[in-house]
């Protein structure tokens, strides 16, 4: 399993969520193929991490057009400035 970290400062993080809860149920925003989950933290200071998880790290470099797309499709007033991507092996997992 790799995980792919996209690090976000400033943007509005309600409406970000809004807007992305709104496009996801109504298909508007399909997720990239491949990608199992995905989950953002914040530390309320208006920096956020997107972190999406796929089975290799072909299946990230097969996404990130589409995560390209993404970035296009929500105005960066909304979804903040991207400062920084990174990818990592999850090397060890435990659900309580």
């Amino acid at each position: 399993m790799y995980a792919r970290v996209a690090t976000f400062e400033g943007g509005n993080e309600d409406e970000m969520m809004r807007l992305s809860e709104e496009r996801s149920s109504s298909g508007q925003m399909e997720p990239p193929d491949g990608m199992r989950r995905a989950m953002v933290l914040s530390d309320h200071s208006g920096r956020r991490l997107f972190i999406t998880f796929f089975d290799s790290r072909e299946a990230i470099d097969a996404a990130e057009q589409r995560f390209e797309q993404m970035g296009d499709e929500i105005p960066e007033d909304i979804r903040g400035r991207r400062t920084g991507i990174d990818v990592y092996e999850v090397v060890w997992e435990r659900e309580a």
